[in-house]
């Protein structure tokens, strides 16, 4: 992820920074100056900039040249998503099925203004605290109740204590509130290990947040440690739902609860090493919810470990024995990670869920003493590489076999360095040179790029660039940066990973002053955001050819993240992934990722909810509605990939009404009469079947789109399938996916129709709305028509949900 609105001072210490100096950073989509209740529309103005009167729509037409068609086929690793240890539910239930925070009792206790302590769900206001007990864990006291954490332990080896509890003729114990998948299973696999003196049994319980017992088991008590693993079955769901998000509240069909363990007597009780995973999980691991989701929505690679986590993500804590794998603080963006989502774990998953694995090495080779085992130096990165693809005759490839997986994985695509050139990352710089060939300080790409080629020659790295458009305080000049790795690691260069984020104009009061400038209202500036995927196409072009230029061959990009989340005024709309304006944003970098897929190989979304967790009680997180426009959007074009057709790109020149960008913000250049339609268009091997995606990106007015086909085309039959948004007034409210089970913010209609005569196509196109047509020739029907890109788990079929009380 990228740079932040909290900004301290390279002088300033915290707990969170414990000296390494960081300037800035991101918490996770903390939108400070976002205040949004839902559907908030704002003041619209006229519209001059359509080329009709308001209220006519809006008139565009789309033309392909079937001459210009590129000779490399579109790659389907254009749907990847990120997959980065946000503190946030991202992989601890979202991916891994582990439901309780703080497993073995991290000794850091949590302040107000400790963002980077131990997390929960819930409001930490409502968490009872103990200086002796740590965070979330809630004490369970009545006179006669003391509580001690004490050093060592069965689990997290060197970091973390064990709970003890000790009692005088009463009754107490520890507890945390949880959240559980009961939608999708009433039954969860408790472990956890006890030893004690004086005691005969503990209750291990899980309650209602009221205190009424749903589930609850005895467990003998002796003087040795010894581990219990329970099947505890929820008699009912509790009833209380789960409500949250960072840009609107919404309910989820996750409920709430209670893990409670408690001991009746005099002596003491000590606890450790306590985890519970939902029994219907993917090999006793994996959220079958997360699963489902990314099969249905074809996604087809999965980055890890992630954005700024990379960086100070040492491989070797996530392999082994799981009792054996140290707790680590996460210093970007907090929390405390368990690490039994490792490396083998990840690959495991890509496998059961049909993903490209795509790993990236963080380059921090430097840190302080404090973080000294965070470090990863080319060595640890060649040892990786041998982990993952090294025959068992070598030394990480027969650790590999020790830990279960005696075959190779074979894992091809690697990176090295995530935003490295920005202040908010662990190991930064700003000096392209040091990062491409090292300096006197620093151990630079070339070197270990040379390192892990020489364990296996077969794989692709790439290296850490900038996206061209990025033009922001105390970051260096993007040319500068490429241009360098270009210069200075010449035949290295396999490829650039680079990510791009519109944060809008963060500022409230430059804000204003653009509106003013501009005479724009709330509805011009969103829909400046929103079209701003035109020129994104253009700066990759651009950078193809500086490539060129160097003699860089086979040159590829990787837009490893990229997402729309601006700041905007209170109460004006939000054009965020929850909407429909955020899913035709989601369209145009798709669009503009198939005209330029000659280059543009890969691609990842980020915060795009694919995964099914509950949010964390914060501003930050996601609304993980796997409903949301955004990712129904993301499922409508990667459908198309899971047929046998190979598809490439067929030139597309769009005509009509738009509109001029201004100069907004400090990533998006002014360009003059950019349409208000975006489309792509992709056509088989064969030389049969077409393919036409096309989004409206005018928020006020429905467009009327002509689609002129080639000649061959002419009376065709065409399969349509429409993403448009359900409200009715105009401009467009930018209302947020609430339900689970159905969409509620758009609608998706498909039908089958035909070309004209003369070869064109007319279609009604409402605001935001997101099209594809799938066009046949040769069996007089389409070929191909795939889903709809929604996702149905929740619909009554795949997970039926269960009543509640």
């Amino acid at each position: 992820m990228v740079r932040g609105n909290n900004h301290r001072s390279a002088g300033s210490r915290t707990d969170a920074d414990d000296g390494s100096g960081i300037v800035s950073r991101r918490r996770f989509l903390t939108l400070q100056s976002m205040v949004v209740a839902g559907a908030a529309t704002g003041t619209a103005a006229a519209d001059s900039h359509t080329g009709a009167e308001s209220g006519d729509g809006i008139r565009n037409t789309v033309s392909l040249d079937l001459s210009e068609r590129t000779e490399d086929e579109v790659s389907d690793q254009l749907f990847g998503r990120l997959c980065e240890h946000y503190e946030s539910g991202t992989i601890y239930p979202g991916v891994y099925s582990e439901h309780v925070k703080n497993n073995s009792f991290y000794p850091r206790t949590w302040s107000e203004d400790d963002y980077f302590g131990p997390k929960t769900r819930f409001d930490p206001e409502s968490i009872a605290r103990h200086e002796n007990v740590p965070f979330p864990w809630e004490p369970v006291d009545n006179s006669g109740v003391s509580f001690e954490q004490r050093e060592g332990g069965v689990a997290a080896v060197d970091t973390t204590n064990y709970q003890r509890v000790s009692l005088e003729d009463a009754r107490g114990g520890i507890s945390q509130k949880i959240v559980l998948p009961d939608f999708r299973t009433l039954g969860y696999d408790l472990s956890f290990s006890v030893r004690g003196d004086g005691l005969e049994s503990v209750t291990a319980a899980i309650t209602t947040l009221d205190g009424e017992t749903l589930a609850t088991a005895d467990v003998d008590v002796t003087d040795d440690w010894t581990r219990h693993e329970l099947a505890l079955e929820l008699s009912e769901a509790s009833g209380d739902q789960y409500v949250a998000g960072s840009v609107a509240n919404v309910d989820t069909p996750y409920g709430e609860y209670v893990l409670e363990f408690t001991a009746e007597g005099s002596g003491h009780v000590d606890l450790d090493w306590i985890t519970l995973g939902a029994d219907d999980a993917i090999n006793g691991k994996f959220n079958p919810s997360t699963v489902e989701l990314m099969r249905e929505q074809n996604t087809t690679w999965l980055k890890w470990p992630g954005g700024n986590f990379t960086s100070q993500y040492n491989w070797r804590d996530g392999i082994g024995p799981l009792d054996e794998r140290p707790m680590r603080f996460n210093h970007a963006w907090g929390g405390v990670n368990p690490n039994y989502f490792g490396i083998d774990e990840y690959l495991e998953l890509c496998e059961i869920a049909d993903l490209t694995p795509r790993l990236t090495i963080g380059w921090w080779d430097n840190p302080g003493e404090w973080a000294s085992e965070r470090q990863i130096l080319p060595e640890d990165a060649a040892d990786w590489v041998e982990y993952c693809n090294g025959s068992t005759e070598t030394e990480m490839g027969a650790l590999r076999a020790e830990n279960g997986h005696p075959e190779p994985y074979d894992v091809k695509h690697w990176e090295v360095g995530n935003e490295v050139w920005g202040p908010w990352q662990r190991g930064h710089t700003a000096d392209p040179s040091e990062y491409a060939s090292g300096s006197e300080e620093r151990i630079g790409f070339n070197e270990y790029y040379d390192a892990m080629m020489a364990v296996d020659d077969s794989i692709t790295v790439l290296a850490d660039g900038m996206d061209p458009g990025y033009d922001e305080a105390e970051t260096p000049d993007p040319d500068e940066w490429n241009g360098t790795l270009f210069e200075e690691s010449g035949d290295r260069i396999d490829g650039l990973d680079l990510h791009r984020y519109n944060w809008g104009i963060e500022d409230q009061e430059a804000r204003d002053a653009w509106f003013d400038e501009n005479d724009a209202d709330a509805i011009d500036y969103n829909e400046v955001l929103v079209m701003f995927p035109t020129q994104f196409g253009v700066l990759m072009d651009d950078l193809s050819a500086e490539a060129a230029d160097a003699g860089i061959e086979d040159f590829r990009i990787n837009v490893g993240e990229y997402g729309l989340f601006p700041s905007v005024n209170e109460g004006d709309p939000y054009p965020g992934p929850e909407t429909m304006p955020g899913g035709s944003y989601i369209a145009g970098m798709l669009n503009s990722f198939i005209r330029q897929s000659e280059t543009v190989v890969e691609a990842s979304q980020t915060w795009v909810p694919v995964r099914m967790f509950p949010p964390e009680f914060t501003e930050a997180p996601p609304d993980p509605n796997p409903l949301a426009p955004a990712g129904s959007v993301f499922g409508l074009y990667s459908a198309v990939f899971e047929t046998n057709a190979e598809w490439h790109a067929v030139d597309t020149e769009i005509d009509g009404d738009g509109r001029d960008i201004p100069d907004t913000g400090p990533r998006i250049d002014p360009m003059e009469d950019v349409p208000y339609v975006d489309a792509a268009a992709m056509q088989n091997k064969r030389g049969k079947e077409l393919c036409v995606f096309l989004t409206n990106r005018n928020l006020r007015e429905h467009g009327e789109v002509t689609i002129d086909l080639p000649e061959k085309y002419a009376g065709k039959s065409v399969a349509i399938t429409r993403h448009r948004a359900t409200a009715s007034e105009r401009p467009l409210p930018h209302d947020f996916q609430d339900s689970w089970e159905e969409p509620d913010v758009y609608a998706v209609d498909t039908a089958i129709e035909s070309v004209d005569r003369d070869g064109s196509l007319t279609l009604e196109v409402g605001p935001a709305s997101v099209v594809r047509l799938l066009v046949d020739n040769d069996h007089g029907r389409p070929a191909t028509i795939g889903d709809d890109g929604v996702w149905s788990g929740l619909n009554g079929n795949e997970c039926d949900r269960r009543p509640r009380k």
